[in-house]
């Protein structure tokens, strides 16, 4: 057992399609270390991709096939596929419960005293969530044979271990979450059912694997304090299982990096990324425009450090490159339109050449940005791992600095050559912001040395690589 290959599911797959002009949907392959690590593995052995139609083209190609498996080639690759579409479940499982509920909750972000409010979420939870994921698991048993190992991924799937492990009780099973994980007290701010069920259903895999030591702390907590599981190290028993809670850290793919950063469009990027700076130190965040971000408090840090220093203004160029998420959640509409006028009203300010708020899925300026800035401000309230504050110091070549929230996920691991802090305290970050764009040259590449080695451990293939020796120990323990 174990040897056979895998079968990997999460809510996006590694592949999307879209609608050329002649009206056929052409298919392109994901970004991120996730496809990196897995697709990888994927070509190497034998393996199946569950995963749900997030859009109408991929919709339209899951109806196509549905229910089999299909294979779909695309740079080079070849990924069998088993393609899910929801229906009328899509929008209560993914934008009602994972968007929502989940997030804000694993992300602390509600708004207290005003939310949550837990009306209609049971019903979301119930006719969408749990359908949804017991619809993977379905396909998951059509498609594992008995000796491949399945790798779960993500908050979105919380209950498709528990249902799996019904109809197949012998198979390896792991679940990574890549978000943080809260202790009990914010779990429970769920209704009972929910926080009980999605530590229920995690624990009916063999490992839960989190990004960080402080997130599977918190879980075995949650399965204490809710289930009344008990605690054995690492592990947790309940129900007569023992289910392994590990953590390991995700790194950046260097050499997949470094392919982008050599394509013309990166290339022809970071060219007029230079003449925009025109000779002044860039200040830089990438960011997707979600509340977990704290886009708007690096904002006011940096509107602060232009009051105590005017003259700042010609000599920094603050660049924000922010890529639009979830703009059919109000809040997250309403939160983008707040940082615009936080921008806007720095620029009026202190004029218009200091900062540049740009909302874009422009990948190649993203990865050319990276590699210039002379800053990088990643402020998260909170983060499961955060790769962009991996990604640049793997990227840059200008000895640039970093300022990094010590409530990210790869706090332990990049701290020693970051500058960190509060998340809350915009003083601080301004403080830290000057820091950095004030920092002898000694210094700068002396941190940079250190954030670029600590950026590349766990590189993808290593981190698959471990979660799959310590599965393999566990089922032999069994």
């Amino acid at each position: 057992m174990m040897d056979a290959g895998l079968v990997v599911a999460s809510n996006r797959g590694p592949v999307s399609w879209r609608r050329a002009d002649d009206g056929t949907l052409e298919p392109a392959r994901g970004f991120g270390g996730l496809v990196t690590a897995l697709g990888g593995a994927l070509q190497e052995e034998p393996g199946t991709w569950v995963s749900v139609a997030l859009d109408a083209e991929a919709g339209e190609v899951a109806a196509r096939h549905d229910p089999e498996p299909f294979t779909e080639e695309v740079d080079g690759q070849r990924f069998r596929l088993r393609l899910l579409e929801a229906g009328d479940r899509y929008d209560p499982y993914y934008n009602v419960v994972s968007n929502r509920l989940l997030w804000f909750t694993l992300h602390e972000l509600w708004g207290e005293p005003y939310e949550p409010s837990g009306r209609g979420w049971r019903d979301a939870w119930e006719d969408g969530y749990a359908r949804v994921n017991h619809e993977v698991a379905a396909a998951i048993v059509d498609v594992a044979a008995d000796d491949q190992a399945v790798f779960l991924q993500d908050y979105h799937l919380c209950l498709v271990a528990e249902r799996v492990r019904q109809a197949r009780p012998d198979v390896p099973i792991l679940h990574y979450i890549h978000t943080p994980w809260v202790g009990p007290g914010a779990l429970r701010r769920l209704p009972d059912p929910i926080a009980e069920g999605v530590v229920r259903g995690l624990l009916a895999a063999d490992v839960v694997a989190f990004s960080a030591p402080a997130w599977a702390d918190a879980f075995r907590a949650c399965a204490r304090e809710l289930l009344g599981a008990q605690i054995d190290g690492e592990d947790v028993r309940h129900d007569g299982r023992r289910t392994r809670v590990a953590d390991f850290v995700l790194g950046v793919d260097g050499d997949d990096l470094a392919a982008s950063a050599q394509e013309a469009a990166t290339t022809e990027a970071a060219e007029r990324l230079e003449a925009e700076a025109d000779g002044r130190a860039l200040l830089l965040r990438v960011d997707r425009s979600d509340l977990s971000k704290n886009i708007l408090r690096g904002l006011h840090a940096y509107e602060l450090l232009l009051e105590r220093e005017p003259d700042l203004a010609t000599r920094v160029w603050h660049y924000a490159h922010i890529n639009p998420s979830r703009q059919e959640v109000e809040e997250y509409h309403d939160y983008l339109q707040n940082c615009r006028d936080a921008a806007e009203r720095i620029a009026q300010r202190f004029g218009e050449d200091c900062i540049t708020f740009s909302v874009t899925d422009d990948y190649p300026r993203a990865v050319a940005a990276l590699g210039r800035y002379d800053v990088l401000l990643t402020n998260p309230v909170i983060d499961g791992t955060n790769l962009v504050a991996k990604e640049g110091p793997a990227l840059n070549t200008n000895d640039g600095a970093l300022v990094l929230s010590r409530t990210a996920g790869c706090a332990p691991v990049m701290g020693d050559g970051a500058l960190l802090v509060n998340p809350y305290d915009v003083e601080q970050t301004a403080d830290a912001l000057h820091c950095a764009l004030t920092m002898g040259a000694e210094e700068r590449a002396a941190r940079a040395a250190t954030l670029g080695e600590a950026a590349r451990a766990g590189d993808p293939a290593s981190w698959l690589a471990a979660q799959r020796k310590v599965l393999a120990d566990v089922v032999d323990q069994r």
